[in-house]
């Protein structure tokens, strides 16, 4: 009598490690730790996930130059606004952005009082509170 012995592979585990975006891929050794990001879920459901732009200014009260930490724009152009406490824009600059995360120095000389400081750059805008003392 002769045995006959069956065996079967399946691929799906295969195709669905090839087929995985790796932006979403799940890295097993940070499994059950929290991950702190700025980055918002995909509504879209394109599988890539937007990260939200952040900035952070240093220091806030300034006299005449502050530093922007940026995160999240893209490389290129950013357009950097001041506006008055009432809306008016006071200065206005162009300023070419090598990588989405660094540091840009800027310097103004406005009277002392609260203003506002916009950054755009295609449909990303930020805008935050400053100090001029």
């Amino acid at each position: 009598m002769k045995k006959i012995i069956f065996i079967f592979f399946t691929f799906s585990g295969i195709y669905n490690g090839i087929a995985q975006n790796p932006a979403l891929a799940v890295d097993t050794g940070t499994v059950g730790k929290k991950l702190k990001t700025n980055s918002r879920p995909d509504m879209a459901g394109t599988g890539i996930v937007k990260e939200k732009p952040v900035v952070q200014l240093f220091p806030n009260p300034a006299k005449n130059k502050v530093e922007l930490e940026i995160k999240g724009f893209d490389p290129g152009y950013m357009q950097i606004i001041l506006l008055s406490n009432n809306g008016k824009a006071v200065k206005e600059e162009k300023r070419l952005i090598f990588s989405g995360d660094e540091t840009i120095v800027l310097m103004f000389s406005q009277d002392p009082g609260l203003y506002y400081l916009l950054l755009k750059q295609g449909k990303k805008s930020i805008r935050t509170k400053l100090v001029i003392q």
